[in-house]
């Protein structure tokens, strides 16, 4: 008995130590990913340079589409996005946090959106938010996260108050910061009354949430006269560059996952298998392996998308790659994504209003994916349906927020979901109280 119970022990000892190795893995990847985007700043320009840049990110009101590259320079964009991103991972790292694809999705979205509305003024304070609301309901801040870290996506709101207003300083900063430690306490109990919304099939649940947040926000401001309207601030002077940076990054993450596979392609047949629908973890189906070469092939499809448009690669198209590649850890893989691809590439090449290689448009493209569950559960053909009524939808909802939520297509995603689900679950009913009754009769 002393013998078995030995072995049982040991055993035990045995996987925790090896879930504790995997789980130490995981988070050196996201800080070798973090140190090569500072790393790239870096060696890109001087520090006096990078440094005026950072400068610029700094203090601007940030709201869409505000290209950090642009703004800034190429190198401050590039550790803006490695800086807020390695500090959201050593945040994680503190509070314990088994990397996850959920998380994994919350860090790709802070580092993509970092390219063009989120630095490290404007995203501080809504995690600090988060932090008191873990206080107040006595629960671990571990719980809430991955929702501080999406919730950032209303960055904007705090540099707008600070910087677009014309306030004195010493007012605004204080304005801003309180507004985004508030924003940072009611986004975990929203978000997850939100859910219920679009019952999952639209993958940026938060985005959607933070959209009705910057609505009810860009109504007051424009109330007292305030007038908040987008930005059109985009770079074209380093497509070549952008396009080796995320070539070099998902060919190098397809040969980790790879190597991390033990050199197979065991669990993608599993990860192609899957809905997407919330919540659907990748690495608990398929390990960190597989997840990570899924992840690649996403990026490798989204790039081969822009390049199909003629687009010019900028900060946001480049945020919204990363985002969408953070997010097929988490429910999206080709097979579920590639019908919404496709519908609103066609939809914008026969619109006579959109251009196919214009930035809103790929950028619509990029994050229409985010409705990838509606084509993994419903069908391909309901797929396109989603994709055209995205295209429609999303440059139209921006002016409820007026470019203060950085999760545009996320909120646009989230009306869809919640108007094609119940009708295509009525339709579904329909069916198969009809095969019911021919199967009475024969």
């Amino acid at each position: 008995m002393a013998k078995n119970n030995s072995q049982t022990l040991f055993l035990h000892t045995d996987k925790k130590q090896s879930n504790m190795a995997e789980k130490n893995r995981s988070y050196y990847f996201l800080i070798g990913y973090c140190l090569i985007l500072i790393m790239i700043g870096f060696l890109s320009e001087p520090v006096t340079t990078l440094w005026a840049g950072m400068t610029r990110i700094l203090t601007s009101p940030s709201n869409l589409l505000t290209d950090y590259i642009e703004l800034g320079t190429f190198g401050s964009a590039f550790v803006n996005s490695g800086l807020l991103t390695l500090i959201s991972v050593l945040l994680a790292k503190k509070e314990k946090i088994p990397i996850n694809g959920p998380m994994i999705a919350a860090l790709f979205t802070v580092s993509g959106c970092s390219f063009f509305g989120k630095n490290l003024y404007n995203s501080i304070p809504i995690i600090i938010g988060g932090l008191c609301y873990a206080k107040i309901v006595k629960k671990p801040f571990s719980q809430f996260i991955v929702v501080s870290l999406f919730g950032s996506a209303l960055s904007p709101i705090i540099s707008y108050l600070t910087f677009g207003i014309s306030l004195p300083l010493v007012q605004s900063i204080p304005l801003g910061c309180f507004v985004g430690v508030f924003i940072g306490l009611i986004l975990p109990p929203l978000a997850s009354h939100v859910l219920t919304f679009h019952q999952g099939f639209s993958l940026y649940n938060v985005g959607f949430t933070s959209g009705l947040i910057a609505m009810m926000f860009t109504g007051i401001l424009r109330m007292f006269g305030w007038k908040i309207e987008g930005k059109n601030l985009v770079s074209t002077a380093y497509h070549t560059k952008l396009l080796f940076f995320l070539l070099f990054l998902f060919l190098l993450m397809f040969f980790v996952g790879f190597v991390v596979n033990h050199f197979s392609l065991k669990g993608m047949k599993e990860i192609s298998k899957t809905s997407g629908k919330l919540i659907t973890d990748f690495i608990s189906i398929a390990g960190i392996g597989a997840t990570m070469m899924n992840m690649a092939l996403m990026g490798l499809l989204l790039v081969g998308y822009t390049q199909l448009s003629h687009s010019t690669l900028n900060g946001p198209i480049v945020g919204a790659i990363l985002s969408a590649v953070g997010f097929s850890a988490f429910g999206n893989h080709i097979l579920n994504s590639l019908p919404l691809l496709v519908s609103v590439f066609f939809t914008a090449q026969f619109s006579s209003v959109f251009a196919v290689d214009q930035t809103t448009v790929v950028i619509a493209g990029i994050f229409a994916t985010g409705l990838a569950p509606i084509a993994g559960f419903y069908g391909i053909i309901f797929g396109l349906i989603a994709g055209f009524l995205h295209m429609s939808l999303v440059t139209n909802v921006s002016y409820l927020h007026g470019g203060l939520n950085l999760y545009n297509n996320g909120f646009s995603t989230g009306f869809v979901a919640a108007v094609m689900v119940p009708l295509l679950d009525n339709i579904l009913q329909i069916r198969k109280v009809k095969q019911h009754a021919r199967k009475r009769q024969s």
